[in-house]
């Protein structure tokens, strides 16, 4: 595996890590649009819907340069100079980047990525399921209760699950990506 090659992966998984910070802003920009409607009070609802999404829009901008455009970032950051080739693909048996693919990596990083979602999540949900069924069951309270944190929740771990369990489409499309970008690269 050459340096660029290399360099590559490891922005894509930065991307994908970025992804998951994506998931978890997106609640908070669903939650300050119901409240805006609820709320008399709307300053501070605007303003968190303004900054949720800019947050989400760089976030979601970051997230496509690096999973699509990394050769770019590559040439501009000149990530891949300075490395001899012979370092980095020589015959030790001992070396770990000759013998694995590029797929395996973002396999790996799929796994670990819909492994600390889930991770997360599952506490989170229980919680929000407590709360749920114990505001209802409370007589001397009667609060209206709120479902909104709960349905994210159960959200992130089917998106978490959808990461372990698609991760081969998830890899090859961001692999069939990567080539489509490479032959527009090559072509300009």
């Amino acid at each position: 595996m050459n340096p660029r090659k290399l360099f590559n992966v490891i922005l894509k998984i930065f991307g994908l890590f970025f992804l998951r910070e994506i998931i978890n802003t997106i609640p908070q920009l669903v939650t300050s649009i119901f409240r805006y409607f609820v709320s008399s009070d709307a300053g501070p609802i605007i303003v968190t819907f303004l900054v949720s999404i800019f947050i989400l829009s760089l976030y979601t901008l970051l997230v496509m340069q690096l999973l699509f455009k990394t050769n770019k970032f590559i040439d501009m950051l000149k990530l891949d100079q300075g490395f001899s080739e012979e370092a980095l693909s020589s015959d030790s048996p001992d070396e770990f980047i000759k013998g694995i693919s590029s797929t395996a990596i973002f396999t790996i990083a799929l796994i670990v990525i819909g492994g600390v979602i889930l991770t997360d999540e599952i506490p989170n949900f229980c919680r929000q399921l407590y709360v749920y069924f114990s505001q209802s069951s409370s007589k001397y309270n009667p609060v209206k209760r709120d479902s909104s944190y709960m349905i994210f929740s159960a959200a992130k771990i089917i998106i978490g699950l959808l990461f372990l369990g698609e991760r081969k489409r998830i890899v090859d499309f961001i692999e069939n990506r990567t080539t489509d970008n490479a032959d527009e690269i090559i072509e300009e």
